[in-house]
């Protein structure tokens, strides 16, 4: 099973407004994942990380079982102007690190260090790591918004019958990523990440 089950899922749902609870269900069913918690941390400044996925096995001091994850988040983040919006878009990227290939998952302390200073660097050379993220990110924001909607909020935007700050409240997601669902390049993005 992969991310595109998770996509037509999403498709097929009808809805507004897709919860997270509702996508952490749906990726469950279609990964080898079996649980995903999720959890802020105070530690986490979301300045440098606003958020991170772990899979198990891990001890402690968070045990995490094998075919579970935790999603952890930075706490400011979570509580600020716009915490609720970044919450739900950094919690649902985090989730797509449920349909990462074994290449792709930065699970070792080497693997997670050398992504951190990819992630700094914007000269270093891309790994699969750093292409999961992108992937993640773009995933996010095809489950956040079905197709419909976005082509409907897109017309609207274009005959100006509705502000950029209309659709984020309606999503529930920051406005730079509402920019990026509504750009006349997001489905060939997304298809890149399939």
């Amino acid at each position: 099973m992969a991310y595109l089950d998770l996509y037509r899922a999403v498709q097929a749902l009808g809805a507004d407004r897709i919860s997270t609870n509702w996508l952490r269900e749906r990726a469950i069913a279609f990964s080898e994942i079996t649980a995903v918690r999720e959890q802020w941390s105070g530690a986490v400044d979301a300045v440098f990380l606003r958020g991170f996925y772990i899979e198990g096995p891990m001890g402690p001091p968070v045990p995490i079982a094998a075919h579970q994850a935790l999603i952890v988040l930075s706490r400011t983040m979570c509580l600020g102007a716009q915490g609720e919006y970044m919450r739900r878009f950094i919690l649902t990227k985090e989730l797509m690190h449920v349909f990462d290939t074994e290449e792709e998952k930065a699970n070792n302390k080497e693997k997670f260090d050398q992504q951190i200073r990819r992630l700094k660097d914007p000269s270093a050379a891309a790994n699969q790591q750093h292409q999961a993220e992108l992937k993640a990110y773009w995933r996010a924001l095809g489950v956040l918004c079905p197709e419909e909607k976005r082509l409907e909020y897109k017309a609207l935007l274009q005959e100006d019958k509705i502000s950029w700050d209309v659709v984020a409240a309606s999503l529930r997601i920051p406005i730079a990523q509402v920019r990026l669902i509504m750009d006349d390049k997001f489905e060939q993005f997304l298809e890149h990440s399939m």
